[in-house]
């Protein structure tokens, strides 16, 4: 009876209103974390593709496998990046 008094509403709309903040509110903490493991995932799959490079190299001519690592991440990165564009 208080709160309908002081907001000058029923209950139910009360409550209704108040889970369209808290769904509001989910939605900008969803929105929030998304670039941080949008980041991770990016990484991963530059380190990945780094790794898989790397150890290609390694067995057809070892003298450039840091510089291929260092291609193979920053390939992976680019082509996680272009696919995201394209979602």
């Amino acid at each position: 009876c208080r709160l309908e008094k002081e907001y000058g509403a029923s209950l139910s709309e009360i409550v209704g209103e108040l889970e369209d903040y808290a769904i509001v509110h989910q939605s900008i903490s969803d929105e929030r974390a998304k670039p941080k493991n949008q980041l991770i995932i990016v990484c991963c799959y530059g380190c990945l593709w780094g790794a898989v490079i790397g150890i290609a190299t390694l067995f057809i001519k070892p003298s450039v496998t840091v510089a291929a690592i260092g291609l193979g991440f920053t390939a992976g990165v680019s082509g996680k990046l272009l696919v995201q564009k394209e979602e």
